[in-house]
């Protein structure tokens, strides 16, 4: 494991935990005529991290996505994409 993705990790770590247990989130969006708040966070990483999934503070339920962030370019008339890092996107419902 590389210095610059268990930096990341602990990071991702420490934020998962302090979401966990304030119940703090930073995007709510509203949950279809369910009367609940859905809240999403992205954060970003070198590599594929997992995230925190189960029950948060005030019965919320997280789930998370990992998500490739490609850049894409022609190269002798095709595409060719390559993965420069990732998204871990944070659902909490």
């Amino acid at each position: 494991m590389t210095k610059s993705r268990t930096f990341n990790t602990s990071i991702f770590t420490s934020l998962a935990v302090a979401v966990a247990f304030t119940g703090a989130f930073a995007a709510p969006a509203f949950a279809g005529g369910k009367g609940r708040d859905v809240y999403i966070q992205d954060y970003q990483f070198d590599g594929p991290t997992h995230g925190y999934e189960g029950r948060a503070t005030g019965g919320y339920y997280c789930s998370y996505q990992r998500l490739p962030n490609r850049v894409c370019k022609e190269v002798n008339g095709k595409e060719v994409c390559k993965i420069k890092g990732w998204t871990l996107r944070q659902i909490c419902q």
